[in-house]
């Protein structure tokens, strides 16, 4: 199968909710803003995008719970176990999902960090890879 036809599997830790994503996907990157923070409890989140057309949650869905913050950003987990499904937001094209919650092996390597303006003072980005203030597209 190629990486235009694969199927992506996911599920929280405890189950309750899986989900599939078909690809390809996009970029796959990490997050420093002090939502993603706070919400991972760690130095940055991570997200791989899937458009919306290609995302299904096949079971679970009663046991997804939704955090709104104030930029409208939703954060979906599961209510039972507390993992962090995915971001998303009504302006965005696609979804943001964990990658942490893949259960299909990804081969992608992340691409990008973004919000290092808001980033922990005490973490050090030391990969190579492009670092963006904002998003990388309203940098101008």
């Amino acid at each position: 199968m190629s990486a235009n036809q694969q199927v992506y599997e996911g599920s929280c830790l405890c189950g309750r909710v899986r989900y599939r994503a078909t690809g390809p996907l996009g970029e796959f990157g990490f997050c420093h803003c002090t939502d993603c923070r706070k919400t991972y409890g760690a130095a940055f989140g991570n997200g791989i995008e899937v458009p919306r057309e290609r995302f299904t949650i096949v079971q679970g869905e009663n046991h997804l719970q939704t955090y709104q913050t104030e930029s409208g950003t939703r954060r979906l987990f599961c209510r039972t176990c507390g993992a962090k499904i995915l971001c998303e937001a009504d302006a965005w094209e696609s979804v943001y999902v964990t990658v942490g919650t893949l259960d299909t092996p990804l081969d992608q390597k992340p691409t990008y960090h973004i919000f290092v303006r808001s980033k922990a003072p005490w973490y050090e980005v030391r990969d190579k890879l492009p670092q963006h203030a904002t998003y990388p597209d309203s940098e101008g």
